[in-house]
């Protein structure tokens, strides 16, 4: 079944990404745009890298991993995810690895450093301003699982 969700921007409040499942078809939206279709948002969000995309969204199956087409439903204790700054750049590499009996999912991306650490009083840490580094920080815990298995919003 086509299934097309519509995920706000970590980054950048303009930005919506349309995500249609399982092909992993995307496309960079104008948030007032999306708004003013009245089209709702699926709980989730996404970053961009240049013309990569990557992020994470709630299903009932669980949450989808992605990184531009690829996607796999993750697995508390199956799927992990983990970020490491590049030696003498102002990057960081995220690296993500899903297994289970059927199949193993392996992705990673390096992108530029977010900045913005206490640039207010809510953007203390790393996972504040950094969805990668949300992800990374979270992929170990249960309670990040549950609380990304929600019924579908989008449109089927």
């Amino acid at each position: 079944m086509t299934r097309t969700v519509y995920l706000k921007s970590y980054d950048l409040y303009a930005e919506i990404l349309e995500y249609t499942l399982p092909e992993g078809k995307f496309a960079i939206l104008s948030r007032d745009k999306v708004e003013a279709s009245g089209i709702p948002f699926t709980f989730g969000a996404f970053c961009r890298e240049g013309q990569q995309v990557a992020g994470v969204f709630a299903t009932p199956d669980g949450p989808v991993f992605f990184l531009d087409a690829q996607h796999v439903v993750g697995r508390y204790g199956q799927t992990y995810a983990w970020v490491k700054d590049v030696p003498q750049q102002n990057k960081r590499h995220f690296a993500f690895d899903h297994q289970d009996k059927d199949r193993t999912v392996k992705f990673s991306l390096i992108y530029e450093k977010r900045l913005g650490i206490g640039a207010n009083p809510y953007d203390n840490q790393e996972e504040d301003i950094d969805l990668l580094a949300m992800i990374a920080s979270n992929s170990d815990r249960a309670a990040f699982y549950r609380a990304y298995t929600k019924e579908w919003v989008g449109q089927p």
